[in-house]
């Protein structure tokens, strides 16, 4: 443990307001090694939460005669603040370091009595936990902040948005911003399978790597529906393999043409967990990631749909911002706005499932105009269909009109002002 980075930092708070806000914040006094730096860190934390002074003098006051002496020389021992960061990350590595030391240590009496299944789901829920600890306890000051918002001004669009190149989409949610988590919900049959892989292959075209997670989906139909979307070939068709020679070889060309891009990689496992999600992101790195759709991943709590949904929604959420990707969940309504005379979709239709209204940066609601139970288009007829952006954190909310060609999976902007 490094005594003497828990010095700098108790020296640094007490020279600095800003240090002080963002040790209190940040450090707790477990962190602390000695019994006297331990002391020193809780009676400034103490003053700084009461909004009293933070400095040598009045520190010195709150404390044992025995640490006085102290209290004036760590004041005394930093000549500048400017490496506060680096001193607080010392001590908080040292103390997550030591808890690693201690735990391993404990749980290695106990390995030889357990499934090598239950050894990998200790080891993986200790993990997450330390990693959790890291992403709540990184303490930045104001300064180095600052100098993150500068790079990021000089810094290309592209490097912190994906653009969809759906023009009003663009426009008025600036691309789908890096850490970010949409939710894109409809009614079943509503299409909002099909305006994800239009999203898919939009992504793929500006050079984006997507990893597109189905549930309900084999892949060999996905992989139908987009040749469909490309082609043009009536998706009937090529489900029932009635395609003239002229098509197969367009058919090969096109998939040919995508392979070399190496952009898309499809998981199709009905049985997939948020541990699993977060592995193949973590293996995989995508710029995207698509979940079709959210109700099927797996649940530890069957008994509370609810809650285990919105635990599910916070682990996501958690996932896009730990990743540095775009997210992008679908969400299946019931059928409870069929009842109502206004058939717009709120935000209130999505907050029986669990906390994904509260997590989500973005809510998108996509939903043809008419009912299509009885419509069965062919040729080029489409039919009416509007995207509602209900929730924009980073912008304004619309209303975004589309035509939906289901029989080519395939949706086109009509309006492209915002």
């Amino acid at each position: 443990m490094s005594v003497e980075a828990e010095m700098s930092v108790l020296g640094c708070m007490m020279l600095d307001e800003e240090c002080a806000r963002t040790g209190s914040d940040f450090l707790g006094d477990e962190m602390f090694s000695h019994p006297k730096t331990r002391r020193i860190f809780q009676a400034i934390a103490d003053q700084y939460w009461k909004g009293l002074p933070v400095d040598g003098a009045t520190i010195s006051s709150v404390l044992p005669k025995e640490d006085r002496a102290d209290v004036i020389k760590l004041a005394q021992y930093v000549p500048t603040v400017s490496h506060f960061d680096a001193y607080v990350k010392i001590v908080r590595d040292d103390w997550q370091n030591q808890k690693i030391r201690e735990w391993l240590e404990e749980y290695i009496f106990s390995i030889q009595g357990r499934s090598t299944e239950e050894n990998l789901t200790a080891l993986q829920s200790f993990l997450e936990s330390q990693k959790e600890i890291e992403n709540t306890k990184s303490a930045v000051s104001f300064t180095t902040v600052a100098q993150e918002l500068s790079k990021w001004l000089q810094n290309g669009k592209d490097a912190c948005t994906i653009l969809c190149a759906y023009r009003a989409i663009d426009r008025a949610m600036g691309g789908f911003l890096r850490k970010s988590y949409t939710a894109i919900c409809s009614r079943p049959g509503g299409g909002k399978t099909d305006f994800a892989i239009n999203l898919l292959m939009r992504f793929m075209k500006r050079g984006y790597k997507v990893l597109y997670f189905s549930l309900e989906m084999p892949r060999l139909e996905l992989m139908q529906r987009i040749t469909s979307s490309i082609t043009k070939i009536d998706s009937v068709r090529i489900r029932d393999k009635e395609l003239q020679e002229a098509e197969i070889s367009t058919v090969e060309a096109v998939m040919t043409s995508l392979d070399k891009t190496n952009k898309i990689s499809f998981i199709d496992d009905p049985r997939l967990s948020v541990k699993d999600i977060r592995h193949y992101i973590h293996v995989m790195k995508p710029d995207v990631a698509i979940i079709d759709h959210i109700g099927l991943i797996q649940r530890e709590d069957t008994k509370n749909a609810y809650r285990e949904l919105g635990k599910i929604s916070n682990e996501l959420k958690r996932i896009a911002k730990e990743s540095d990707i775009a997210l992008i969940n679908l969400v299946q309504l019931n059928r409870a706005i069929d009842s109502r005379k206004e058939k717009e979709p709120q935000l209130s239709d999505i907050r029986e499932s669990g906390d994904i209204e509260q997590d989500a940066d973005y809510v998108m609601f996509i939903q043809p105009d008419e009912d299509m139970t009885e419509k069965n288009l062919s040729g080029e007829g489409w039919a009416e269909a509007s995207l509602y952006l209900r929730k924009n954190r980073h912008g304004k909310i619309g209303t975004f009109k589309f035509h939906w060609q289901p029989q080519y999976h395939t949706y086109t902007e009509v309006e492209t002002r915002y």
